[in-house]
């Protein structure tokens, strides 16, 4: 009965490491997907603009996003390598 018992609690430690990076990868996925749809909405807004100052603005803050997106599609495209190894 101790090895059984010994095993199931070895066995919930390594579906605890499993679950917590399915987990990291659900909430990153989240964080792009809010990255790009406030991607879009700056896009839009920048072509709307005529004042060149906002239009600055936005274009640097548009880099940022763009850039931020970028690092997390890699760090999301390396977690998901790890996983499957």
């Amino acid at each position: 009965m101790k090895i059984e018992k010994l095993l199931h609690k070895l066995q919930a430690f390594f579906n605890t490491d499993r679950h917590k990076k399915r987990q990291h990868i659900e909430e990153l996925r989240k964080i792009l997907l809010k990255l790009k749809k406030k991607e879009r909405k700056i896009t839009l807004a920048l072509h709307q603009i005529d004042d060149d100052d906002l239009s600055k603005h936005y274009q640097t803050e548009l880099e940022v996003i763009r850039i931020q997106r970028k690092k997390g599609i890699e760090v999301l495209q390396q977690l998901k390598e790890r996983k499957k190894t």
